[in-house]
């Protein structure tokens, strides 16, 4: 063999073993990977996590974003088949049988489409439908639904409405968040608050009536963002402060809605004169959670 073949000879040697340990390296470096990624796997698996949606999560995680999955997928399709009725409901030839299929809606899943499509729906007589079909339904959110008509909805024939069909619930369940309201600082939810009491009829608000029988809202001159009411102890009343020097003013209001309902309840009428309510209510003998002396 003559110089160049061995010299080449040296050269494709080179070569061969240099192809052959990378090929190794490489090899080994997957294997390396793949080795370490099972080694993880099993470490996470035997600590309960399993691969779900790109992440490691326990069982019971997995299977409470598998129940929410089930529930989103239920309420978009109650919400498509409200949608379709509300579409057939234009349908002279069906419109009956389709308002029938309405108001006996008695799906949970469909509370959110419901209230939704009741805030939104520009036909009177359909929103009727859709509190009808909400009363249908036997849960706290249906519950909660109807409240949330009765004291905020602008359109009074669904306040009436909703509380039909909460008279048809357990007080316990009614009444608690309805005097809750009488609590706070809106006037028009206090008199619908009064309204919804007296048609049910629970004597167990009549003390709390009595607190917003005449209430005072502070208005700061010259703003034009309003005043913050809060409920008068007293049938002379007395000063409030928005603890700033700016001026306000007083307006006492009378609540006609909350008069009808204490006149309801105890089949007396002492009119505006809140003394004459507390000594009454003193005179029952009922157990009393508030200090008349104060009150009075």
């Amino acid at each position: 063999m003559n110089k160049m073949g061995v010299v080449m000879r040296s050269i494709y040697t080179a070569v061969f073993y240099t192809t052959a340990l990378s090929v190794e390296l490489i090899v080994g470096q997957n294997i390396g990977i793949s080795d370490s990624t099972s080694t993880h796997t099993q470490r996470m698996e035997s600590h309960g996590y399993h691969r779900y949606q790109g992440s490691w999560r326990t069982e019971q995680e997995i299977l409470l974003l598998k129940q929410a999955e089930a529930v989103t997928k239920k309420k978009v399709e109650a919400r498509q088949r409200l949608e379709r009725l509300r579409r057939d409901l234009e349908k002279l030839k069906s419109s009956e049988q389709v308002a029938e299929e309405i108001q006996g809606i008695d799906d949970p899943f469909s509370v959110l489409a419901l209230v939704t499509a009741i805030n939104t729906e520009s036909v009177a007589r359909v929103r009727l439908l859709y509190v009808e079909a909400l009363g249908n339904i036997d849960t706290g959110d249906a519950i909660r639904a109807l409240l949330s008509l009765v004291l905020n909805h602008p359109d009074s024939e669904v306040r009436w409405s909703a509380i039909e069909r909460l008279e048809q619930r357990e007080p316990i369940q009614v009444v608690p968040p309805l005097v809750a309201a009488l609590q706070g600082n809106d006037l028009h939810r206090i008199n619908r608050a009064a309204v919804a009491l007296k048609t049910l009829g629970d004597e167990s608000a009549i003390q709390p009536l009595m607190r917003v029988l005449i209430t005072q809202q502070v208005i700061p001159m010259g703003a034009g963002s309003g005043g913050k009411t809060s409920a008068t102890f007293s049938p002379t009343g007395g000063g409030l402060a928005l603890g700033s020097s700016q001026k306000t003013k007083v307006v006492v209001s009378q609540n006609a809605d909350v008069l009808e309902a204490l006149t309801t309840l105890t089949n007396k009428n002492f009119g505006w004169d809140q003394t004459g309510w507390y000594l009454w209510y003193r005179n029952q003998g009922v157990s009393q959670t508030v200090d008349i002396r104060r009150d009075l």
